[in-house]
């Protein structure tokens, strides 16, 4: 049992299975800035699902008619998202296994030797078959929100965690963002895509701010005070809409994005 449920993980993933079985939990600045956001009835895209470590508890926070759209393609992320969200009893969650870029398409997935020590959050699309891919279909937020008019829901909280397909995302999201105006809440650790990721986003109407939140949280659920993650911190935009009421803490402000060219890592030894 940890923080926010049960989990099944990957004994041997560096990062997320090795922050559970550590600390009981994965990141928990992030899921503690995203709960603040969000009423008890709201819904979320959440892209880039992995074994669900922030979809359980984004789920938790939305119970009261709230609903979560978990879009996880890898087939070996997918299998445990599926069993984290059911052995925590949860159907406030529709799981996709899909990718999401700026066009509809196939695309092909890396696969993960699960014997082997690995990152295993490190999935990611690519355009060309290789050896042990897996295929996998690919569409735009927008096929699957605004023109699927079934699934036409208001939309509070986009939340993409993508391996650099972030912008590809956006791109492909114009239609449901415009209707919406849902808090952004993106990695963005690619400097090469980071510049216009920044400028598509604030051409939106966006006001965006660096999340930079280490992995070690000292006040974590299984009290450990050993870090086992020094000097890594997560390169994340949180992005509010101008109409958006709200008030923010004035720590946000050193945060807020004004140099599109400005990246944490550029320069960073």
């Amino acid at each position: 049992m940890f923080k926010h449920g049960i989990f099944s993980y990957y004994s041997n993933d560096k990062f997320i299975g090795k922050s559970l079985s550590e600390y009981g939990e994965w990141s928990e600045a992030e899921v503690s800035l995203l709960k603040q956001l969000l009423a008890d009835s709201e819904n979320i895209i959440e892209v880039g699902s992995n074994i669900g470590t922030h979809t359980i508890p984004l789920a938790k926070q939305v119970s009261n008619g709230g609903f979560v759209y978990a879009i996880e393609p890898q087939y070996q992320n997918h299998r445990l998202l599926l069993d984290n969200i059911e052995n925590n009893d949860l159907k406030n969650v529709k799981v996709l296994k899909i990718a999401i870029s700026s066009k509809e398409g196939e695309a092909y997935m890396n696969t993960f030797d699960e014997n082997n020590t690995s990152n295993y959050g490190d999935s990611r699309i690519y355009s060309s078959n290789f050896k042990n891919a897996e295929s996998v279909p690919v569409k735009t937020l927008d096929q699957l929100f605004y023109d699927n008019i079934k699934e036409r829901r208001s939309i509070k909280l986009i939340k993409c965690d993508a391996q650099g397909q972030e912008l590809n995302i956006i791109l492909g999201s114009k239609k449901i963002i415009d209707q919406y105006k849902p808090y952004l809440y993106l990695e963005n650790d690619d400097i090469q895509t980071s510049k216009a990721l920044i400028e598509i986003i604030k051409n939106m109407g966006y006001i965006l701010f660096w999340h930079l939140p280490p992995l070690y949280n000292p006040d974590n659920f299984l009290k450990n005070t050993k870090n086992i993650f020094p000097k890594i911190v997560s390169c994340n935009m949180f992005c509010i809409h101008r109409s958006t009421k709200i008030k923010l803490n004035e720590i946000w402000k050193k945060f807020e994005i004004i140099d599109s060219d400005y990246h944490p890592h550029k320069n960073v030894t």
